[in-house]
């Protein structure tokens, strides 16, 4: 049950079940956590997703409450009427899940990129991590419990699809993974196959044994005791294991039916095959598939390719599920900023930030917004905020000068770059490659900066 999982695993970045995505509301209600509590889940987390990505994965594995997570999707008192060996199996399923959906591939780089940490009240701290695979960057919510026994991890949303990775396991268990079962009529059916080759090998021997010469008897006799004695010990085991297991789990996992036309999907949009890309993608929401993240894919698929009407139509889609993919907000929002349309994209960014928490590329693209509405001080205060995200002082310094270019602002670029050459962190060639830096390409401070000598 527990190798069925693998291939699940890796795929639910697209496709997994959805967390519920009601934090916004939920966060207001509450009252503000302390602050050395909030900071102790964001360490608590990183640390776990750093075993995630680098090892020792026994770290990460025992982070994650699969005992609480079990607890909540079976119910307390199937969860409690279980055996020890029973819940072992369900919690390495519910822990290798999670270990293979962040996972990243082999000789491929990973790192958290940044971390941010929630107002979540007095209940659980809700961490944003920013996972960084190679170029690719995957932006999660941690949700970190504090108990008797040390913080634990609940559960881990990837944000943008809208993907709960403990939504998922309910998922891949089925709707009655445990069924209550008759102790004894199981115990006599797990005793009969061992009654029956028992009773076989004493015929066998009681056949032989008169045509066997007397002094071989003896001989026949131990033969015959080796296989029946084992009958007997594993037939008391069996029966033994029945009678104090009031529930059993199911032998199989339930078929996934959606996981082969999503496998089809992306392979057809890999290849640019987009009518049949989208015909699985249609036979995998069909087929139970959750629809919120699909949408989501065929928005951005779309969004590649320029097909920006059929884009926004997804993206919409998206959003009208329940639960939502939220990170469709954000993609309509960089639609309209691209259109020139600043005040939807101001409302679109807002609605992103609301449901998915702050990140630092976000915020960025909301302090070009304000600056283009002319909303300077709110621009400065988001600038301040991307930074507070970022740890080191040459990534925050790197990271207001990509905003201040996408604004149009060499100058400002320029300065909050130049405190990078005297620690070293400054790189030309780089700065000239950087796409970031292209609205300000031919800006005179920015070419002159670009032919400075290095100090």
């Amino acid at each position: 049950m527990i190798s069925s999982t693998r291939a699940g695993a890796k795929a639910c970045i697209f496709l997994a079940a959805a967390g519920a995505f009601g934090l916004g509301a939920a966060l207001a209600a509450q009252e503000p956590v302390s602050l050395t509590q909030a900071e102790d889940a964001a360490d608590f987390a990183r640390r776990a997703a750093l075993a995630a990505l680098h090892g020792p994965p026994k770290v990460f594995l025992e982070s994650v409450d699969a005992d609480g997570i079990l607890r909540r999707l079976l119910g307390g008192p199937v969860w409690s009427g279980l055996t020890e060996r029973q819940r072992v199996l369900l919690r390495t399923l519910v822990r290798e899940h999670f270990a293979q959906a962040l996972a990243p591939v082999a000789d491929a780089s990973a790192e958290v990129a940044w971390t941010s940490v929630a107002d979540s009240g007095k209940g659980p701290a809700f961490v944003y991590l920013g996972l960084r695979y190679g170029a690719s960057l995957l932006k999660t919510r941690w949700t970190v419990d504090h108990t008797p026994r040390g913080s634990t991890i609940s559960d881990i949303v990837l944000v943008d699809p809208g993907i709960s990775l403990a939504g998922e396991v309910g998922r891949l268990l089925g709707p009655e993974p445990v069924r209550r079962h008759d102790a004894a009529q199981q115990a006599r059916s797990r005793a009969l196959p061992r009654v029956v080759g028992f009773c076989a090998i004493l015929g066998i021997a009681l056949v032989f044994i008169r045509r066997v010469p007397p002094e071989k008897r003896r001989i026949l006799w131990l033969t015959a005791c080796v296989p029946a004695l084992l009958f007997l010990v594993d037939g008391a085991l069996a029966v033994h294991r029945a009678l104090s297991e009031p529930y059993a789990l199911v032998e199989s996992l339930p078929p996934q039916a959606w996981r082969q036309p999503e496998r089809l999907a992306l392979a057809a949009q890999k290849g640019g095959k987009a009518d049949a890309a989208r015909s699985e993608w249609d036979k995998a929401i069909e087929a139970g598939a959750p629809a919120g993240p699909i949408y989501y894919q065929m928005g951005l698929a779309a969004r590649s390719r320029g097909a920006a009407s059929e884009a926004t139509q997804q993206f919409e889609r998206a959003l009208a599920e329940l639960p939502p993919a939220p990170g469709a907000a954000r993609e309509l929002a960089m639609m309209a900023l691209a259109d020139g349309r600043l005040p939807e994209a101001h409302s679109l960014l807002q609605k992103y930030l609301r449901e998915a928490g702050p990140d630092p590329d976000t915020l960025a693209t909301l302090a070009v917004v304000e600056t283009g509405l002319g909303d300077a001080s709110s621009a400065v205060a988001t600038i301040q905020h991307a930074r507070s995200l970022v740890g080191e002082n040459w990534k925050r310094a790197e990271l207001e000068a990509r905003i201040y270019a996408r604004s149009g602002n060499a100058t400002a670029a320029v300065a909050a770059l130049r405190p990078l050459e005297g620690e070293g962190k400054l790189d030309r060639a780089v700065l000239r490659a950087e796409p970031a830096y292209l609205p300000i390409a031919t800006d005179p401070a920015w070419v002159g900066f670009l032919k400075e000598e290095p100090k």
